[in-house]
């Protein structure tokens, strides 16, 4: 692309954004046939972004700037039509097998992540960006898919596990040892993409928590937003075991065995609840997948991407 050292007075914007003090925020806008996006960011995430983009040269998979104003911190980035949270909620029956093909496009940008030892944090729908066209028999075909928003990535030095001072990441797509803040590791990367195929497979009702009146009785109930989404996962996905309080700190045992004693009573009550039985409407496949990226232990018994990406759902029609 060529560079753009004139700034953005020539081109033709579509879309503009703008910061509480006025200066540019995102601009998606027609350059020769295509378009892009300009986004201005602040001098961390700026300084992240270039320094990604040089480790991860070559990748197909993550979306990364193509071109850059370094004096304004501009960077600019391919356009996307949409995300896979936006697409899901316009569509929800978009063509499974295009579905497949985003989320194994999600996968390979999860592994060229890993190959180079970062962690993105916040793997979510909202940050998966999606090509599609439609002919005019209606047929909708992906054309791309990729990771975005590497705001709060991080690379991961040496082996013993991540602790930050605040869990990072939106609160419904985070693991059971990310909502933390203690523990996290590729690991827990991979419990989110766990969640995110469950979603784009159909499984939104049982994962998100948006509805303004669920918030509020919970809020009534004293229950966080953060212990309803740790209860759901020890609900679905099996009860807290030693491997994950070993990687948490202790100060959060008793918040994680208080969901996983009120998860216990709910399976107790509705065993149906398990992934593992309301899963096999996904096919044995799948469901041995996705129970493998979701599995309570993010040591020895979570698959890594590698062995995802070796699972036989893949090759199913």
């Amino acid at each position: 692309m060529e560079r753009l050292d004139r700034g953005l007075a020539f081109l033709r914007g579509e879309a503009f954004h703008r910061n509480e003090d006025g200066k540019l925020a995102v601009l998606i806008a027609t350059v020769g046939n295509g378009s892009v996006v300009f986004k201005q960011e602040s001098k961390s995430i700026f300084e992240r972004s270039r320094r990604l983009a040089d480790e991860c040269a070559g990748s197909r998979r993550l979306r990364f700037h193509t071109d850059f104003i370094p004096e304004d911190r501009i960077a600019v980035y391919p356009y996307f039509i949409d995300g896979l949270l936006g697409l899901m909620r316009a569509d929800p029956n978009f063509p499974p097998a295009e579905l497949k093909k985003t989320l194994r496009h999600v996968g390979e940008a999860i592994h060229e992540f890993h190959a180079q030892g970062w962690l993105h944090f916040d793997v979510k729908p909202d940050n998966i960006l999606v090509n599609w066209t439609c002919d005019e028999e209606g047929n909708k075909t992906v054309a791309g898919a990729g990771l975005g928003d590497f705001g709060i990535a991080y690379q991961l030095v040496g082996a013993p596990p991540l602790r930050t001072r605040v869990a990072l990441g939106n609160f419904m797509w985070r693991s059971s040892g990310g909502q933390t803040g203690s523990g996290i590791t590729k690991a827990s990367g991979m419990f989110s993409y766990g969640q995110v195929c469950i979603y784009a497979l159909g499984g939104g009702d049982l994962l998100l928590l948006e509805d303004k009146k669920v918030l509020a009785e919970l809020a009534a109930l004293g229950i966080t937003p953060r212990e309803d989404i740790l209860t759901r996962h020890f609900t679905y996905f099996g009860p807290v075991n030693e491997g994950l309080l070993k990687q948490v700190d202790s100060r959060e045992h008793g918040t994680l065995k208080k969901a996983a004693a009120t998860a216990w009573l709910a399976v107790k009550n509705q065993p149906e609840l398990r992934f593992e039985v309301w899963g096999k409407e996904l096919g044995e496949a799948a469901l041995d997948m996705i129970s493998g990226m979701t599995k309570p232990d993010p040591t020895a018994a979570r698959l890594t991407i590698d062995q995802v990406l070796r699972c036989p759902w893949w090759q199913e029609p």
